[in-house]
């Protein structure tokens, strides 16, 4: 299986404008915590923790927001697997 490498478009957020952002996003998984669906249950968890991990590296310095923006395919990626929505580094137009 061929890998093809994704063109990554940086964000215009800072790393305080962009863990804010991530925050909100991941916020309105909670409510999903409590779902009958078992899918639906693991995803929202699985995506959120590993959001606010991010939302914590990019508060504390650690990482870039072009490093959370990678760091996003993956998480998104699982999202898609439990049907859960997806994470975006970018504010709508």
């Amino acid at each position: 299986m061929a890998i093809t490498a994704r063109k990554i478009t940086p964000t215009t957020l800072d790393a305080n404008e962009l863990a804010d952002f991530l925050a909100e996003q991941a916020i309105a998984l909670r409510p999903l915590f409590k779902s009958g669906n078992p899918d639906t249950l693991t995803g929202s968890i699985v995506v959120h923790d590993a959001v606010f991990e991010l939302v914590k590296a990019l508060r504390a310095g650690d990482i870039a927001p072009v490093v959370a923006q990678i760091r996003l395919i993956p998480i998104n990626q699982r999202a898609a697997r439990y049907h859960v929505r997806t994470i975006t580094a970018h504010r709508a137009a």
